[in-house]
């Protein structure tokens, strides 16, 4: 059987490409967004390069053979950029979800002509659904390190002071949590 919408996606995979690296990195903020726009030289702009092409790699699998080990290895490396980059998780994940409204708007004519069924698109979006858990997996564990490698700083940074007799008393590092997030609670008020 041919999946017709594979077809079309592989057809148009330059189109779909640069329409869903746009939607990417939208979020971001304007002035970052020109930036990451200019994806040519990974030297110069190793963000956008690298964010570019792990969506050409998904992109491929999507309109492929769906390979779970390609997926997840260019998903991994798209969010682990995002994490860094201390970006909401409905900001750094809405590309994925987005990419159902791309497919449906871009074979919005296949679609009502029946050349593309609902079975294909079911499978595109539950697939595309799964993405997006794994995805929010990926950079919630992302965030968990990059949390824990901070508050291991904190602590190696109160024992040098103690040690050096800077600090007269060490830093409860579980209060020091509580008061950040305390703090947190408080901006967003």
């Amino acid at each position: 059987m041919s999946n017709r919408l594979n077809q079309l996606m592989a057809e148009q995979h330059e189109v779909l490409l640069n329409q869903w690296f746009e939607l990417a990195i939208a979020a971001y903020p304007q002035e970052a967004h020109k930036y990451f726009v200019r994806v040519k030289n990974e030297f110069s702009n190793p963000v956008g390069s690298n964010i570019y092409r792990n969506m050409d790699s998904l992109l491929v699998e999507l309109h492929g053979d769906r390979d779970a080990d390609k997926l997840y290895q260019a998903l991994e490396m798209i969010l682990k950029i995002r994490a860094v980059q201390d970006m909401k998780p409905s900001k750094a994940l809405a590309f994925l979800p987005g990419f159902k409204n791309m497919i449906m708007t871009a074979f919005s004519n296949e679609i009502q002509s029946g050349q593309v069924t609902r079975a294909e698109l079911d499978d595109l979006f539950t697939d595309l659904d799964t993405l997006s858990l794994i995805a929010f997996d990926l950079y919630s564990e992302s965030r968990e390190l990059i949390f824990n490698l901070r508050i291991a700083q904190i602590k190696e940074m109160n024992e040098m002071l103690q040690k050096a007799n800077l600090l007269n008393e060490s830093v409860d590092t579980s209060t020091f949590m509580r008061c950040s997030n305390y703090i947190e609670e408080e901006k967003e008020i």
